[in-house]
């Protein structure tokens, strides 16, 4: 599996390295690593998506620089699949294997990890060989001390950011003036209200798309992805989780409902499709390209992670009958009240070392070359979709500047804790719910109010419900556990 997939979900990516055989609050003593000896020889486990994929990105170079130290590789591979939990399979993975190095996709299972002990505290070690941290991006670096008080547990060579796609030839064409940087949401709908709306079949464009490059998705389901993406940019949440609490019945959210709403209605913004996605029905590369309304030249905008870049240069090779997009970026929409921030950097294969590692040096040092200038300047020839943490190669890629990807500085917002104690069971249907009321907003069956109030006393409802079953599956899970065995000495 390839990081920069999960992007996608993000999706796409950052690596922490974990730290730590104590955790908790306090002064702690300084730790320090003893080094390797010239001779000396070590072993040591990686936990990575896939053995192959992990000695072409890394690997092979680290065992040239370092060939006293062997890697071995375990794969991730088998804690996927329908019906598992993907946390409770890595634990078990880590608990069988007993790794040296984990990879964490996610950013709150490495906060867990770290705030639990389990990993390797590396400040002092980082000051101690003197690696150079000054040059990653400064918010991939607060979000890695957020998720460990202030400690860093990791580091990550990469992260998943997003920006504003634009067509170039269709601004051109219609003369509406070019998007800038640091846009407001009403900013960027007004640019789309001015694209023509009359269109129809292949010659309909869109001013602008929610998913460009996944447009067979359900009305509903872009109608609340859109205005989740509003209400985030302000800084807005679905759920409180230290509380437990629904909080969608605000000031902030009616706003975000209303511009939504507003948008869908003028025609500007692509609203979704009446064709209903057969997750069973077989699907090439090509047919999926041809679903991407932006790579297609049917939508003037979208908020993209940076995969879309690979994306158009996919549709240029492989759809020879469409004329391929002259694209730019700038910035993702921002919040007027707060225009330098932004919330859409996020951590996504974070590497960390054990705590409980017999070797935590030579660990410490695969974690350290993966993370390093060396390899940075490595990865920067490449061109697998990713944004590199170390902002000293970051210049260009297809010939248009990366920069909007870095320009923002990380919103407090998205440093928030706590957002793994919302049960999983919440999200799919609170989304339905949602977009439902969206929908019954949009086509005049029902008042703005009456809706957000709708969601509110039918989310809290469906929290309770997902947080009894989470609950109830969390115990009986824990009477079904043995004890564990006593560690042998």
């Amino acid at each position: 599996m390839k990081r920069s997939r999960i992007g996608l979900t993000a999706g796409l990516a950052v690596a922490v390295l974990i730290a730590g055989c104590n955790s908790g609050g306090g002064a702690k003593p300084s730790k320090t690593l003893k080094e390797l000896g010239k001779d000396e020889k070590a072993s040591i486990k990686v936990v990575y998506w896939d053995k192959s994929y992990f000695f072409q990105q890394y690997g092979n170079l680290f065992s040239a620089k370092f060939p006293n130290i062997d890697v071995q590789v375990v794969s991730m591979q088998g804690i996927y699949g329908s019906g598992k939990d993907m946390n409770e399979e890595f634990q078990k993975l880590v608990d069988e294997e007993k790794p040296d190095v984990l990879m964490f996709q996610s950013p709150d299972m490495f906060e867990k990890w770290a705030n639990d002990g389990k990993l390797y505290q590396l400040d002092d070690v980082i000051r101690q060989d003197k690696f150079d941290i000054e040059n990653i991006l400064p918010s991939v670096v607060e979000q890695i001390k957020a998720k460990g008080n202030g400690n860093i547990y990791g580091l990550t060579p990469s992260f998943y950011g997003q920006a504003l796609f634009y067509n170039k030839d269709l601004f051109e064409k219609h003369g509406v003036p070019l998007p800038k940087n640091k846009m407001t949401w009403n900013e960027v709908l007004d640019l789309a209200k001015r694209f023509p709306k009359d269109g129809q079949g292949d010659n309909r464009i869109y001013g602008y798309a929610q998913n460009a490059s996944y447009a067979f998705g359900e009305k509903k389901q872009l109608a609340f992805q859109f205005m989740s993406s509003i209400g985030s940019t302000g800084g807005l949440s679905v759920v409180d989780p230290d509380k437990g609490a629904v909080t969608i019945q605000s000031d902030g959210w009616k706003e975000a409902l209303l511009t939504t709403v507003e948008a869908l209605k003028s025609g500007a913004v692509y609203g979704g499709s009446d064709e209903k996605f057969d997750p069973n029905k077989p699907m090439s590369m090509e047919d999926i390209t041809r679903k991407d309304l932006f790579a297609t030249g049917k939508v003037a905008m979208t908020v993209e992670g940076s995969y879309m870049i690979n994306s158009l240069q996919r549709a240029k090779e492989t759809l020879k009958d469409v004329t391929p997009v002259n694209w730019d970026i700038v910035t993702v929409p921002v919040d007027p009240k707060n225009p330098e921030v932004s919330n859409s950097v996020t951590l996504s294969g974070l590497f960390a070392v054990n705590a409980s590692s017999s070797n935590p040096r030579a660990a410490w040092e695969l974690v350290k070359y993966i993370n390093s200038e060396e390899m940075a300047k490595l990865q920067s020839k490449s061109e697998n979709g990713e944004l590199l943490s170390r902002t000293t190669y970051v210049k260009e890629r297809d010939g248009r500047s990366l920069e909007p990807f870095y320009m923002l500085k990380m919103s407090e917002n998205s440093l928030s804790k706590n957002f793994d104690k919302i049960p999983f069971g919440f999200y799919q249907p609170f989304n339905e719910l949602a977009g439902t009321e969206i929908m019954s907003v949009v086509e005049g069956k029902k008042s703005v109010d009456d809706a957000i109030k709708t969601m509110q006393e039918k989310g809290q409802e469906a929290y309770i419900k997902a947080k009894q079953e989470q609950d109830a599956k969390n115990a009986k899970e824990g009477k079904d556990q043995k004890p564990a065995e006593p560690a042998k000495n």
